[in-house]
């Protein structure tokens, strides 16, 4: 991993809507929180054949599956840690190199109460003054990585700006097609 790769966090996220389907989010900050790099993916709808075949799955297959690895792969900017705030995306980890965590007050806030279930075969780090679940395999890599992101303002906050962004192209979408009708 490159010094300018361990000074990137990549914030990731998914939001469900009902008119406009599945919207993905990635914010790739340096270490000061700052935007390096912006990506959020057109509404991805699935088919009526999609929730049958996949069926309790689906949501994991569209977070994880579909759109974290398409933003990722899309990325330009390397990322040296991966947060996330959907348990779902953890799947991540075994398509890319880099740590991916869970920000646990950040889930908590999207998905509810984080359990000790979903603790189980993972490590807690803290970082920027909150807390991350991440994979026992990747908890002492990250634990060295905390001190990275020392000057990080707020390790949960950026989760908002995209779900801000998304929101912003969702209604740039709606104003494109109202004008084209």
């Amino acid at each position: 991993m490159t010094t300018s790769q361990a000074a990137t966090i990549g914030y990731y996220t998914v939001i469900e809507d009902e008119r406009t389907g599945w919207t993905g989010g990635l914010l790739i900050l340096d270490r000061g929180g700052r935007p390096l790099e912006f990506q959020c993916t057109l509404p991805v709808r699935p088919t009526r054949s999609h929730e049958i075949l996949y069926g309790p799955t689906l949501r994991q297959h569209l977070i994880g599956d579909v759109i974290g690895k398409l933003l990722v792969t899309r990325s330009k900017t390397p990322i040296g840690l991966l947060c996330c705030d959907q348990p779902e995306a953890l799947v991540l980890g075994t398509m890319i190199d880099r740590p991916v965590v869970l920000v646990c007050d950040a889930a908590e806030e999207n998905e509810g109460p984080i359990t000790e279930d979903m603790l189980a075969g993972a490590g807690v780090v803290e970082v920027a003054g909150a807390r991350f679940r991440v994979p026992l395999e990747s908890t002492e890599m990250v634990q060295q990585m905390a001190s990275d992101y020392d000057d990080l303002p707020d390790a949960v906050e950026p989760f908002e700006r995209i779900r801000e962004a998304i929101g912003e192209a969702h209604s740039q979408l709606a104003r494109q097609q109202r004008q084209a009708a």
